[in-house]
């Protein structure tokens, strides 16, 4: 297979992955509304924010982390060396392995639930009742973590045969779920975060249960046996401890942030988290999507020897994430305050929400290419089955962000814990990025350096025009559908400017995306 050819497929298998995650954002931002309009940042907002912490840290430690990370190169390897019959012996020992041990992680989580809360909000003993409810919250929400677990094996295992629109359309469910039962029970409900807790439950039973008969298509037969000592399984382990922690350091570090958060005043938890569901739109639709298309890639050039592949595919990778998130960032920063306003001020959620979350977001919008580039890195080293490296790494930048959050915090309140986090990103991406180069070996900076700035310069004109157009009009005095006709009309614009301006400074990604999306049956073939 020519580069070419293996560039086309990376975008194929990214654009499988962002489809139905371009619906699931458009649910969750529903999902998003409906959680703004019952409990906006108000005492109840807080509590559940930060119970969701545990199970949503989980989630993204092995749905898009750790164990995905750990699971898909050794699944890879078998897939190649062994039999049919050794590789699902394997596949069902991993899965009946991993569900005794989010059992047992599940009823420990409740059992020590009030011990939790108290250590990741200590903050909220201030406020009565706070504590309390923060710890019912997070005893509800806990069985998630066995079912996303579980899911994520079974995306992992589909991901190894290139199979990604089927577990990429799991969040669909998940936040369809979640919608029903706000709809249905939160207007009557005496407690409205109670409902969206067990939506949460109720959603993780969906994510699992659709994938089950793809799994069953593809040759597992779910025969029960517990193998600790199967040499896969120990590997995938080995793999998967260290890796927990070095995958999963932004989600890591956005869970330390809620705490440091919960000194401050009321709202400040929920701001982040608001804040941080807008910013995950970019990463949602394209950078998470094309992690999760790269780590196969990445294994399977791993396991034939192809670094030099690897290299092309990683310069390949940059420069598509460059074109996306650079002037998503840029047209984030400027729109800030309207985005949220448009996306959430109702109910409860007042003025005052607004403008504490949208200048989180704006600090948050500075971290996107590098969180974006962390996430093509990451999957290179476990291509290579270097979880150390990552590890080494993962223990700076956590530190280092604790130590920006302690300065910041201070004069600029919840704002400066958003900065920090943008700051431990570029770190992370530089140190990522220079331990990587020594590992595979020299990798053409200049052309990154110069595909960087291709993307910067559309994005700065665009966000240049965008924001002398959105100051023509008095936002705060509009109706709601003039305000969302204004912010649609801006974002249009600043897609228009940054498509023409492009053309003139980078026209070589714009064939890219054109050759793409030219071809008939994107999504067919052995991407289905």
């Amino acid at each position: 297979m020519t580069q070419k050819d293996q560039n086309r497929k990376l975008v194929r298998s990214t654009f499988a992955v962002s489809l139905p995650t371009f619906i699931s954002r458009i649910l969750g931002y529903l999902r998003d509304m409906l959680q703004a309009f019952f409990l906006g940042t108000s005492f109840s907002a807080d509590a559940f924010a930060m119970a969701y912490v545990i199970p949503n840290l989980l989630r993204r430690l092995t749905g898009e982390g750790a164990m995905t990370a750990a699971f898909i190169p050794v699944f890879t390897q078998l897939k190649k060396e062994k039999t049919k019959k050794e590789l699902w012996r394997f596949a069902n020992s991993f899965f009946y392995d991993l569900t005794l041990v989010m059992t047992l992680v599940v009823v420990l989580g409740i059992v020590f639930a009030p011990l939790l809360v108290k250590l990741i909000a200590f903050g909220f003993g201030e406020v009565q009742g706070k504590w309390e409810l923060t710890i019912l919250l997070t005893r509800i929400m806990f069985p998630y973590i066995f079912l996303v677990s579980l899911a994520a094996l079974a995306m992992a295992i589909l991901n190894s045969f290139k199979k990604f629109f089927v577990p990429a359309f799991t969040p669909v469910l998940f936040n369809l779920s979640i919608i029903t039962i706000a709809v249905l029970f939160a207007p009557k409900a005496e407690e409205p975060a109670v409902v969206f807790a067990v939506g949460v439950v109720v959603g993780g039973i969906f994510q699992l249960a659709f994938q089950l008969p793809f799994l069953r298509r593809k040759g597992m037969r779910f025969r029960f046996g517990l193998t600790f000592t199967h040499p896969a399984v120990r590997k995938v382990g080995r793999l998967m401890v260290p890796g927990v922690f070095a995958v999963g350091i932004y989600q890591i570090n956005f869970a330390i942030s809620r705490t440091f958060a919960s000194f401050l005043k009321e709202g400040s938890v929920a701001s982040l988290y608001y804040a941080s569901r807008v910013q995950e739109v970019t990463l949602g639709l394209f950078s998470i999507a094309l992690s999760i298309a790269l780590l196969p890639t990445f294994s399977e050039l791993a396991a034939q020897k192809e670094i030099q592949s690897m290299k092309k595919t990683l310069v390949f990778s940059l420069r598509l994430i460059f074109f996306i998130t650079f002037p998503a960032m840029v047209g984030l920063l400027v729109l800030n305050h309207p985005i949220i306003e448009v996306l959430f001020e109702r109910g409860v959620f007042d003025a005052k929400s607004t403008a504490m979350s949208a200048s989180c977001l704006f600090y948050f919008a500075l971290g996107i290419p590098f969180i974006s580039g962390v996430k093509i890195f990451t999957p290179a080293f476990y291509s290579l089955k270097d979880t150390k490296t990552p590890v080494k790494v993962a223990f700076l930048v956590m530190i280092s962000y604790i130590v920006f959050s302690l300065v910041l915090m201070n004069p600029m309140k919840v704002e400066g814990i958003a900065l920090a986090l943008s700051l431990a990103s570029l770190l992370n991406f530089a140190a990522l990025f220079y331990l990587l180069e020594r590992k595979i070996g020299k990798v053409p900076k200049k052309e990154i350096g110069v595909s960087a700035l291709r993307s910067v310069l559309p994005s700065l004109g665009m966000g240049g025009a965008v924001w002398f157009f959105i100051k023509l009009f008095d936002f705060d005095e509009l109706v709601f559908l003039e305000k969302l006709g204004a912010l649609l009309a801006s974002i249009l614009l600043g897609v228009m400017i940054y498509v023409l301006l492009s053309l003139i400074f980078n026209s070589e990604a714009l064939v890219h995306f054109k050759d793409m999306f030219s071809r008939k049956k994107i999504l067919k073939g052995d991407q289905e």
